[in-house]
């Protein structure tokens, strides 16, 4: 029988070490990670237990507990199988669980908890992109995960299904989720995704209108020309445009949230994910355009008596040619054309990326063309001295 210890490693900064199960198979040494960082002062090195003194020692120790259970049944199964177990094989078993029939199994079961933290329409995009890789294969195990794998998968969405590059990220991403799950368990050494690369995909393609664009938008419905449901839609994406809202938060927005100068709301992607509000300054626009709907009411939501959201986005196409703009119209162009001016006006991407409602600076680069774009035009000053 392998002898099982407990080992810390490098300290990091915080003054705290990883602890892993370390033992051997077929003579090579094998390390599971307790995923559990604690101070040396609390790692007792004789008994390879944590200590009292550690707040959660009883749930560390318990899995330190399961983990060398977990490893040494596979030893007594290949024993009384009188079968060599080879470190592969080992892991193969590790990473295969009894507790799962499959990974589809571990992601269903996995969903019961994440799916209370997710939007409806987040939760059908999941389960719709489990059910394209259950269609690409009906059982998959966990040493099957591999990135062959997913290359193969990544074919059959481009030739097979006839996806467009942005549509396999965004199944990929999803699907990835799922795999960092089993990874953060000890299903999965690593996730196989992150070595897929994204053909094609570029995630700086967000449509946005030019100032002048808005500004014939603006003029259209300053003429009070079009029907009055053409109109409110028109109006209803002035709004989105001058403060940046998504769609499903414009229509939730209530009267109760308008402050004298700004918006106070929660993202309804991010409700129950990370939890936060945000502030939106208030433009005068902006404001004209909540007087208007709001009229002597003091509560309930302010835009009420929108036609649906399919139905706007197919009306937004229609405004946009009597207003004379080649770019294709949807209520998400709004808040892109809002990040676009605004970071334009102001170069300040930290700002932009608190009224944007932003987890990740990342996602607000998004509109960094806007710089790049500055920075070209800053360079050709330079074209009028003749060297």
């Amino acid at each position: 029988m392998p002898v099982f210890n407990v080992v810390q490693r490098k300290i990091n900064k915080r003054g705290e070490g990883p602890l892993y199960v370390a033992f051997r198979v077929d003579g090579k040494k094998v390390e599971i990670p307790v995923k559990y960082s604690i101070a040396p002062s609390d790692f007792d090195k004789k008994k390879k237990r944590v200590k009292q003194s550690c707040p959660f020692h009883k749930d560390v120790n318990l899995i330190i507990t399961n983990i060398i259970a977990r490893a040494n049944d596979i030893f007594v199964k290949y024993r009384l199988k009188n079968l060599d177990l080879t470190e592969t094989a080992f892991w193969c078993e590790y990473r295969n669980p009894c507790d799962y029939t499959s990974f589809f199994d571990f992601c269903e079961r996995s969903q019961q908890l994440r799916f209370q933290e997710l939007a409806d329409g987040t939760q059908r995009h999941h389960r719709s992109c489990l059910k394209i890789l259950r269609s690409f294969k009906q059982t998959i195990n966990f040493d099957e995960l591999t990135t062959d794998f997913f290359r193969r998968f990544v074919l059959y969405l481009r030739n097979k299904r006839g996806n467009k590059e942005v549509t396999v990220a965004k199944t990929l991403k999803s699907i990835s989720i799922y795999v960092n799950e089993a990874v953060r368990m000890g299903y999965l050494k690593e996730n196989p995704i992150k070595k897929i690369p994204r053909r094609g995909y570029n995630e700086t393609t967000a449509q946005y209108l030019l100032e002048w664009e808005l500004q014939a938008l603006v003029n259209l419905f300053n003429q009070r020309i079009l029907s009055e449901t053409y109109q409110n839609v028109l109006e209803f994406f002035l709004f989105m445009s001058f403060t940046s809202l998504h769609i499903g938060d414009a229509r939730d927005l209530k009267i109760d949230q308008i402050r004298e100068n700004e918006i106070v709301y929660m993202r309804k992607k991010l409700k129950n994910v990370r939890p936060k509000f945000i502030s939106v300054p208030l433009s005068e626009p902006a404001k004209a355009i909540i007087k208007r709907w709001v009229g002597t009411r003091t509560e309930g939501l302010i835009f009420k008596g929108l036609v649906c959201d399919a139905r706007i986005n197919k009306y937004l196409k229609e405004i946009g040619s009597m207003a004379g703009i080649d770019t294709v119209l949807t209520a998400k162009v709004g808040r892109h054309t809002f990040a676009t001016i605004f970071l334009r006006e102001t170069r300040d991407l930290n700002t932009l990326k608190s009224i944007m409602g932003h987890s990740n600076i990342k996602q607000t680069l998004v509109y960094a063309h806007v710089l790049d774009e500055d920075r070209q035009e800053g360079i050709k000053a330079f074209n009028r001295f003749s060297v």
